[in-house]
């Protein structure tokens, strides 16, 4: 049976068998059924379809216009820090594989699969740390603006809090491991510097229109 019913059935055929390798290979590397991961690479296949001058990959404009309408997450920046989290560097495109791993983290990814996520999102120095000066580029948009030294101290303030809270072995920086320590001890620091991962209520909604429909063939 199709998995699309507006792709032409011998196109979706060809694109399968195209891809069963990799499929076979997330298999492993994913949380999704051997089906959802067909479903899920249909979905980037006609994203990519969309944009001809793309080559077959997915685009960052693409991606911005998505995780706002999918996954409720307007701004642009928030947006290229998980990308660059995915991907492990910043570039214009997403591959397929990083577009599994997305969803798979999305929609299945465990808890500390998320904490390292997070992390890496975070990390926007590239250096395994996050140095006060991250925390402060990260926090500022955090809050609202009015006067720029009232933001200023209050970012300061926060970083200090933050620091006290997540500095496992107080060398002046967070590491992985700190933050994955003080994140399990308590999970409401998880996104403590922003939004790096869609809310339930987007995941769940995005859920029933895929997984519960690749479960139904």
């Amino acid at each position: 049976m199709s998995l699309d019913l507006t792709l032409d059935a011998g196109e979706e055929m060809r694109f399968l068998n195209k891809v069963s390798r990799l499929v076979r290979r997330l298999e492993k590397k994913t949380h999704f059924t051997h089906r959802e991961l067909e479903v899920c690479l249909l979905i980037y296949y006609k994203l990519a379809k969309d944009e001809e001058d793309n080559k077959g990959l997915v685009s960052r404009h693409q991606l911005d216009v998505l995780f706002d309408s999918a996954f409720g997450i307007s701004d642009s920046e928030t947006v290229g820090r998980i990308c660059t989290a995915l991907d492990k560097g910043v570039t214009a495109f997403m591959s397929m594989e990083s577009w599994v791993r997305m969803l798979s983290l999305f929609l299945k990814g465990t808890f500390d699969e998320k904490i390292e996520h997070c992390f890496r999102a975070y990390d926007i120095g590239g250096e395994e740390m996050l140095r006060r000066e991250h925390m402060m580029v990260l926090l500022r948009s955090c809050f609202i603006k009015h006067q720029a030294e009232e933001v200023e101290e209050s970012v300061k303030d926060m970083v200090e809090i933050l620091i006290r809270r997540m500095d496992i072995d107080r060398d002046g920086a967070i590491s992985l491991d700190d933050f994955r320590q003080a994140v399990h001890k308590s999970p409401e620091l998880l996104e403590c510097f922003g939004q790096a991962l869609p809310d339930r209520a987007h995941v769940y909604a995005f859920s029933k229109t895929f997984l519960d429909q690749s479960a139904e063939f």
